[in-house]
């Protein structure tokens, strides 16, 4: 399946099972939760997502190793899914677009 194909069904998904301000709420709780993350799972997770970089990028970056950053992305992932559960692919889609590729 590809990339594109997956996110477009996790959009549908949410768009099916929420309403407009669900959506926003949703968004919101993630952004929230993101921000709540302990600080270095934070940073990896953001350079991740955000930025778009590989996982062997942010541990050259960040002069941890891979595993580190693994777990760190891991993590963060099981603390946003306890939140959002099964909707969160869309969620940081919607957030970070085609770069919010879950590589955990």
């Amino acid at each position: 399946m590809s990339i594109e194909k997956k996110y477009i069904d996790a959009l549908n998904y949410i768009v099916e099972e929420e309403d407009e301000s669900s959506i926003g709420k949703l968004i919101i709780i993630v952004k929230r939760e993101i921000e709540n993350l302990p600080p270095k799972c934070k940073r990896t997770f953001l350079l991740s997502k955000q930025e778009g970089l590989t996982n062997i990028e942010i541990a050259e970056y960040l002069d941890v190793s891979i595993k580190s950053v693994e777990a760190h992305i891991t993590k963060a992932f099981t603390i946003l899914r306890k939140t959002v559960g099964d909707k969160m692919d869309g969620v940081l889609f919607l957030l970070f677009g085609m770069r919010s590729r879950a590589k955990a």
